[in-house]
């Protein structure tokens, strides 16, 4: 070790449990390797993992190291406010389940599509490649971004606790997560990130018992320390309230924009299981997101305004706090697990935009199943290898920075207006969605630095003058890039020729699986609806895909009957 960990004696706890963790982990990708037998298996396991799992996994995808850490942290520094961090999230989740989980599910299934571009690309009928090229390049960006991100956490988080070198945290867990990740893919990541949710849950109801069972409720604690740490709106008032509500609320913008998040909803494994999906993952969140916020209260209680140097540490030093070394151990590995279980989501979402969107999509149409699995396990390990060299380069950047206003951001500006308007707007076009993809990356990217510019050109005191302004200029970014993108999207779309026969497309929207199944079958089975089956073929949506089929069914093309 390099120095002295805040967990003191119990960094041993915490490096044998996180080793052991660790096993665990790779023995779930050798198991799910034994499962893998197409490119569907590897990215999205063959839809067929369970409701439970999905909704586990969907939640511990997206909330990472930023539930462990970054709500408590928050809550450590503005008070009660901190709980609206769910007031955007859970109602754009619950929609997200409600509003596109099932038409999602069934659409990508009748076409095979295992990715979102080339969702966006059947949906769209762009034969130009221009909506698949766009969306898969900011996906790579922004998700091999993100992968990076989620490894400086669990490295950062690894030194303070025990004191080891970034380089032994950032390798351990990069080397870890894209182990598994190649071995099990899709299978492996879901299990995982159910196993790492249901420690993290099970910590944020555990902690805030113990710490009432010592001080009761934290409220009237919370208003000696000041009275801003228990107002709705920590003390701000006017436009700086309104945008600092406006900020919380648009981090649920985010959720329709982020591919592995959405990816959740592709690989359950029945379209009817979605509802009960849906319910395990609100229960997780809504009782998350009320743990962790009352974790950074009861921190501010246990160790006043000055105990903590670093935010981030909140969550830890409760922890510490109330646990004997060995349990503390296994909370904290937990912790570090959940960064984890975010990276190897992102991770196998930036290798299918390789594989099956760029070289399955444009170079080798005709690669077999085998070599698009071991093409994927191959690009894996490149873009973890990547992606851990970014993570040390980057180890002392602020890591929610980097997540929130771009990765997260960024990814909801580009993709969320896109995919919202294609599974429930008929009118929506291929040039629409790429310029709104153009325009959400970019605002989000210039917003981020708008403070920097602003002083660069000399406006800073016209902006301090105003409430309104100031107010603006701090918003989230991703509230105006979202607003910008979906405004380009509408405004491009009405302009230019939408495609034809949407109308098939909407039908399979609207109708169960069952009710696409073929007629002629004796047997009553659907022919092509599997409902979380393979070795399928896809469903004609389109009049090209009719041409195609009866062109297929005619034998023109066998060879050896001349």
């Amino acid at each position: 070790m390099a120095s002295e960990g805040i967990a003191g004696s119990a960094g041993i706890w915490v490096l044998g449990t996180f080793a052991a963790y660790l096993l665990v982990l790779l023995g779930i990708g050798l198991y799910a390797s034994q499962l893998m037998d197409s490119v569907d298996d590897y990215v999205i396991g063959g839809r067929s993992v369970g409701p439970v799992v999905t909704g586990f996994s969907e939640r511990a995808s997206e909330m990472s190291g930023w539930l462990t850490l970054g709500v408590p942290s928050d809550a450590f520094g503005t008070g009660v406010m901190a709980f609206y961090n769910g007031l955007g999230m859970i109602p754009a989740d619950l929609f997200a389940w409600a509003g596109l989980a099932k038409r999602l599910r069934k659409y990508t299934e009748i076409v095979k599509a295992v990715t979102l571009p080339t969702f966006f690309e059947t949906r769209l009928q762009d034969d130009t490649g221009l909506v698949k090229g766009v969306s898969a390049f900011v996906l790579m960006i922004f998700e091999g971004g993100y992968v990076g991100a989620q490894i400086v956490a669990a490295g950062t988080l690894l030194e303070v606790l025990t004191g080891v070198e970034p380089l032994v945290g950032i390798l351990a867990g990069g080397v870890i997560v894209v182990g598994y990740t190649i071995l099990g893919g899709y299978f492996a990541v879901a299990w995982s990130d159910y196993f790492q949710g249901a420690i993290i849950l099970i910590a944020f109801i555990v902690l805030p018992v113990l710490a009432f069972t010592t001080y009761g409720f934290p409220f009237n604690d919370l208003a000696s320390v000041g009275s801003s740490y228990t107002s709705v709106t920590a003390g701000m008032t006017g436009w700086a309230a309104i945008f600092g509500i406006i900020s919380y609320a648009a981090i649920g913008l985010g959720i329709p924009g982020n591919p592995h998040v959405m990816v959740r909803f592709m690989g359950i494994d029945e379209v009817k299981n979605i509802r009960l999906a849906a319910l395990v993952a609100q229960l997780f969140m809504f009782v998350a997101y009320i743990g962790a916020g009352f974790v950074g209260l009861y921190a501010l209680v246990a160790f006043g305004q000055g105990g903590i140097d670093d935010p981030n540490n909140v969550m830890p030093m409760l922890t510490l706090e109330f646990f004997p070394g060995a349990i503390a151990g296994i909370i904290l590995a937990a912790a570090l697990a959940a960064m984890m279980s975010s990276a190897d989501s992102q991770l196998l979402v930036a290798t299918s935009a390789i594989v099956e969107d760029v070289y399955h999509g444009y170079i080798n149409p005709n690669a077999s199943q085998e070599k698009l699995v071991r093409y994927s396990q191959a690009v894996t390990l490149g873009l973890g290898a990547a992606s851990i060299a970014f993570a040390y380069l980057a180890k002392d950047t602020p890591i929610y920075t980097l997540v929130l206003d771009y990765a997260w951001g960024g990814l909801g500006a580009a993709i969320g207006p896109t995919l919202i308007a294609a599974l429930w707007w008929k009118r929506v076009t291929a040039e629409g969605s790429v310029a709104s993809m153009i325009v959400g990356t970019t605002t989000m990217i210039l917003w981020t630095q708008l403070s920097t510019v602003i002083e660069a050109v000399g406006l800073s005191g016209a902006v301090e003058s105003s409430s309104f302004l100031t107010g603006l200029v701090d918003v989230y970014g991703l509230f105006p890039a979202f607003v910008l993108s979906t405004t380009t999207l509408i405004a491009v779309s009405l302009l230019t020729r939408p495609p034809e026969g949407v109308d098939n497309h909407f039908d399979v929207f609207d109708k169960p699986l069952s009710a696409l199944s073929s007629a002629e079958s004796q047997t009553g089975a659907p022919e092509y609806v599997t409902d979380g089956g393979r070795d399928i073929n896809p469903k004609a949506v389109t009049e090209t895909d009719n041409i195609r089929a009866h062109v297929a069914a005619s034998d023109y093309w066998q060879e050896g009957d001349e």
